[in-house]
């Protein structure tokens, strides 16, 4: 990326008296206008580093554009450095959206050190009018009529944030259909009406809001509301009345304390910003405009770096990255978003949603800029190639860390501290993400999409898969934590077949289009006649829950010649993508032996290696009656814990327990009694030390050694085999089964081992017992 460029610096110290520049928190306007004017001036001059002295200094919003309601205007080409003593705060106003610092399409820009803060605990988001009696002529004179009230003049000077879409909301204890409004210049006579109307509507019911007749502040500046009363009020109540009015945009979320707007080449370095309404720093594209052809990608911002900053208790977001380019988050600090000082206290006045400490969001699908797709590649890139690292974000109220719409994103070496709703998160939809040696301390990790976590430490919290799209998850530790959620994706399972219309038909909706990519899959059962394994399909015709299907886009339905046999799968072409290697999770201790799957996922197909488990549970599940791929399970090992899995061929695993295991031999259970769960488990070279193996489920297990374990067997209709494995000091319980063939024993070997069971119930096949 490139960086702001100086290349010789001529530094100006700002001459406070030579501007009117206050700092002692006094004089909001002049001092606004003051640094503005030396900025401009300076930069006249030839200077390129800018330097503020010490000192409070309070200002205010140009709001004679109410759309950017600035403070301090950025100029292209210069550093802006605030001395270390330098603080610029936002006297309390009561605007929607302003930015403290404002850059539109500058570059080659850096603003440092000092502290900006914003006006959240003295923000005013509503204002109250009072009412007289009395109404208001269609020429904007006023009259005594008793069945109207009207309200005192208001200034939209006073207001003008506020006022720029305002809502009158329903007054209590007043009987009316709605209200009228009446806009004046400077002063309310028939002489200086502006414009009226008699339609408004009382928010939140009609929650629009109603603008001003003329843009300019300075043509149309006062207004007085009208209402016709449909019961009569008494002067008392009248004098009573405080009507609430506010802004359409009542979150008042867009007060932002550095605003960039398609800028390029900017840092901004060890700044601390705090309590603004909306964001510590928010970029966007520079404008908007109704021909989409006349968007550049230089509009879009890029080359962005934000360094060695603290960004805290601001109400909606810390950093929000809504469509600047090539950006670089380095080693800031953002904490408290959405809290009250104390870290504590959220509400209203100190939190809006989405309140994360770094939202990447450009929202430009809702746009009519012509962005960057697979399907137009030539189109203008967003929130493209972003790196987040060294970054301590903690204690924010919804959560860290969102990825909504950025691509080739890259969080490495990032500490996350706290629990929250939304944790950290990349949403399945975007490419190329990836989570390096971050450390997360009590807080949520989502993976979703093809996201790759390569290396991450866990003190408490949780990782979750969510709609993995061939996520790769590997080199985690994790303490006193959990590792759950559900890689299912694409999964469908098996349809109903209509043969004489060729429709197939899923138990609820599938969320596919008309071209979607499927595979079809005799793991168990009998593919319908004409249909292929080895044949790539495409949807055609569909509904919110079936489909028909070609061999190629939009070609001819194929019509099966049979409805097939069995529990044979219909899936996206690449389900099952998600893939664990190298993963630890464990505690140091756990007081008894009942049931905590702190690994607990819902998958399929997925590919797991090289997982240690040590005293906690865990559950790999795959949805009922499966019928897709299994799972592949290599090098697990379990200490002091049970697991059940379900559909799983599992390898080159231990499992081990030297506590009391859990209450019926089920430290090691394969499958399930249930008709929703009957995919063989298999399980091969691996070793069961002092466990209970419960083969509930059709299992088989081959060349595996079990130490002062116990095997059971359900009397199911389940099949169970053991071959070509060692028993040493077990137990074999078959006594109980009566169904034919429940379990085989085969090609064993046995030292001191018990096995209680009959004929045709038990089988034994050339087993060898060892003397003692």
């Amino acid at each position: 990326m490139q960086l702001p460029n100086f290349d010789q610096h001529a530094t100006y110290i700002i001459d406070l008296n030579k501007f009117g520049i206050k700092n002692d928190g006094t004089a909001p306007q002049a001092t606004r206008l003051g640094i503005n004017n030396a900025l401009l001036w300076a930069k006249a001059q030839g200077y390129n580093h800018i330097v503020l002295p010490g000192g409070t200094y309070l200002i205010d919003l140009d709001t004679s554009d109410i759309s950017r309601s600035a403070g301090i205007v950025m100029q292209s080409g210069i550093h802006f450095q605030l001395s270390p003593d330098a603080e610029i705060h936002l006297q309390g106003n009561t605007s929607p959206n302003y930015n403290m610092i404002y850059m539109k399409g500058v570059h080659n820009v850096k603003l440092s050190g000092g502290k900006i803060i914003g006006d959240k605990k003295a923000h005013q988001y509503e204002m109250r009018v009072a009412f007289m009696r009395g109404g208001v002529n269609p020429d904007g004179s006023l009259n005594n009529n008793p069945n109207w009230i009207r309200s005192e003049v208001i200034d939209r000077y006073a207001n003008p944030g506020l006022l720029s879409h305002f809502r009158l909301w329903e007054i209590d204890g007043v009987d009316a259909a709605g209200y009228q409004f009446y806009q004046y210049r400077d002063r309310v006579s028939r002489f200086t009406l502006a414009g009226y109307r008699t339609n408004g509507l009382f928010a939140p019911g009609a929650p629009t809001g109603r603008g001003w007749f003329l843009d300019d502040i300075n043509l149309n500046n006062k207004m007085v509301f009208a209402i016709q009363l449909s019961s009569p009020l008494t002067n008392a109540e009248i004098a009573s009345i405080k009507a609430k009015v506010d802004n359409m945009y009542y979150t008042h979320e867009g007060g932002h304390g550095v605003g960039i707007y398609g800028g390029n080449r900017i840092q901004i370095e060890n700044v601390d910003i705090s309590n603004c309404t909306g964001d510590g720093i928010f970029t966007n594209w520079e404008q908007y405009y109704s021909d989409p052809s006349l968007y550049t990608q230089e509009q879009m911002g890029g080359n962005l770096q934000i360094n060695d900053c603290l960004i805290h208790h601001c109400r909606r977001q810390g950093i929000s990255i809504c469509s600047t380019n090539d950006v670089h988050i380095l080693r800031n600090k953002i904490h408290d978003i959405g809290y009250e000082d104390d870290g504590v206290t959220t509400d209203f006045r100190n939190g809006t949603p989405p309140m994360f400490g770094i939202d990447i969001e450009s929202m430009v699908g809702e746009s009519n800029i012509p962005y960057q797709t697979p399907d137009q590649p030539d189109g203008l890139e967003l929130n493209y190639r972003i790196a987040i690292q060294d970054n301590y974000i903690y204690n924010n109220v919804r959560g860290h860390f969102v990825n909504a719409d950025g691509n080739y994103i890259m969080l490495q070496g990032n500490t996350f501290k706290g629990w929250n709703v939304g944790g950290i998160i990349s949403h399945s939809t975007q490419q190329s993400v990836k989570f390096i040696d971050n450390t997360f301390i009590g807080s949520l990790l989502v993976v979703e999409g093809d996201s790759v976590v390569d290396g991450a430490l866990f003190q408490g919290g949780t990782l979750k898969l969510a709609n993995t799209k061939g996520a790769v998850v590997q080199n985690v530790k994790m303490k006193d934590a959990s590792f759950s959620g559900s890689a299912i994706y694409g999964y469908f399972g098996t349809p109903a077949v209509n043969v004489g219309t060729g429709v197939f038909t899923l138990p609820s909706a599938h969320g596919m289009g008309n071209g979607a990519k499927l595979v079809f899959e005799e793991w168990v059962g009998r593919l319908p006649g004409g249909i292929s394994v080895d044949k790539l399909y495409y949807t055609v015709n569909i509904t919110s829950n079936s489909f028909q299907v070609s061999e190629s886009p939009g070609g001819p339905p194929v019509m099966p010649e049979d409805a097939g046999e069995g529990n044979f799968n219909v899936s996206r072409y690449n389900y099952g993508r998600c893939y664990l290697n190298h993963i630890l999770l464990e505690r140091d201790w756990r007081e008894d032996s009942s049931l905590q799957p702190n690994f607990n996922i819902l998958t399929s197909g997925i590919v797991m290696k090289n997982i240690t488990v040590k005293n906690y549970d865990m559950q790999i599940m795959v949805p009922a009656k499966y019928a897709g791929r299994p799972n592949v399970i290599e090098g697990l090992t379990l200490i002091e814990g049970a697991v059940r899995f379900e559909a799983s061929s599992v390898s080159s695993s231990e499992f081990m327990r030297m506590k009391t295991g859990v209450f019926g031999g089920k430290d090691v259970e394969l499958g399930l009694d249930s008709a929703n769960f009957t995919r063989q488990i298999d399980i091969r070279n691996s070793k069961f030390v002092n466990v209970g193996v419960q083969l509930n489920g059709n299992s088989l297990i081959i060349g595996s050694a079990f130490l002062d374990a116990a095997i059971g067997k359900g009397n199911t209709d389940n099949k169970a085999v053991v071959l070509n494995s060692f028993l040493e000091r077990s137990k074999v319980n078959a006594y109980w089964l009566n169904k034919e063939n429940s379990l085989t024993l085969a090609s064993l070997v046995l030292k001191a081992t018990t096995v209680s069971g009959s004929d045709p119930y038990l089988k034994l096949l050339n087993n060898v017992e060892l003397e003692n």
